[in-house]
């Protein structure tokens, strides 16, 4: 992949949701458009870790014929004080050559959509929210991406906006790059067996960097499991032919 450029740009140190989302003059941001993966609808595009089926498939292999599994958790169950709950960190996205020009047209009546196509996801009962900044009419503004599950996510000011159905001459300017964001997972998962047989527990629980599988791309940091969402940012805007061509030092390929 191509290395890859942090941008301080895209590093707010706050969580917000998109309904409490606002711009700097008070009017509220628009969230973001989730697309979710589905084992039924498998995309094309988008390879998913099920860290949940990895949990159970580890805990049945550690099991073995000594008992069945009831249940299991990453934050509930029954577990010992020194064996805390998972707990995931979604770091700041990095975004490659070709996105740190932030130029943006300056004219309202130009449109902008951002995409986030993701081809290598994660799905797990955790929330994996992170908070990107984008330049919208000379205002920074913050947006919430949600990547669990995620396959493809759209974000635009303006209502259904969509760069297939946009009408009138225009012209489009576009930045892509690709991107990814580092997810960490610290904590123990809990789990409780029936049938239990032998010296097996009926309860325990296991450390989250027992999942290690870099074949899946599910890597031990230290005392962390870590896992590199990526994929491809694109960032379409389009007006009337004369106002690219105004703006057109922002444009490549």
């Amino acid at each position: 992949m191509t290395a890859m450029i942090l941008m301080a740009l895209l590093t707010p140190m706050f969580l917000i949701t998109p309904s409490e989302a606002k711009t700097q003059k008070g009017k509220t941001v628009r969230p973001a458009i989730i697309v979710k993966w589905s084992q039924e609808k498998p995309s094309n595009m988008t390879q998913m870790v099920n860290l949940t089926d990895e949990a159970e498939k580890l805990i049945k292999t550690v099991v073995g014929r000594k008992g069945n599994l009831k249940t299991f958790n990453f934050t509930g169950g029954y577990r010992s004080t020194s064996e805390s709950p998972v707990n995931a960190t979604v770091n700041p996205l990095i975004y490659g050559v070709g996105c740190n020009n932030t130029a943006h047209f300056e004219n309202p009546k130009c449109k902008d959509l951002l995409t986030w196509d993701i081809d290598k996801g994660i799905e797990t009962p955790l929330d994996l929210n992170v908070n990107v900044s984008v330049q919208f009419l000379n205002q920074t503004i913050i947006v919430t991406l949600d990547l669990n599950r995620a396959s493809s996510i759209t974000w635009s000011q303006r209502k259904k906006l969509n760069p297939s159905k946009m009408k009138g001459p225009t012209a489009v300017v576009k930045q892509q790059c690709n991107f990814s964001a580092e997810i960490t997972f610290m904590g123990y998962v809990a789990y409780a067996l029936e049938d239990v047989r032998g010296d097996m527990p009926e309860n325990n629980a296991f450390d989250i960097v027992y999942l290690k599988n870099e074949t899946i791309g599910l890597e031990k940091r230290h005392n962390m499991l870590s896992y590199n969402v990526t994929g491809t940012f694109r960032h379409y805007q389009r007006c009337k032919s004369k106002e690219a061509e105004r703006h057109k030092r922002i444009a490549f390929s």
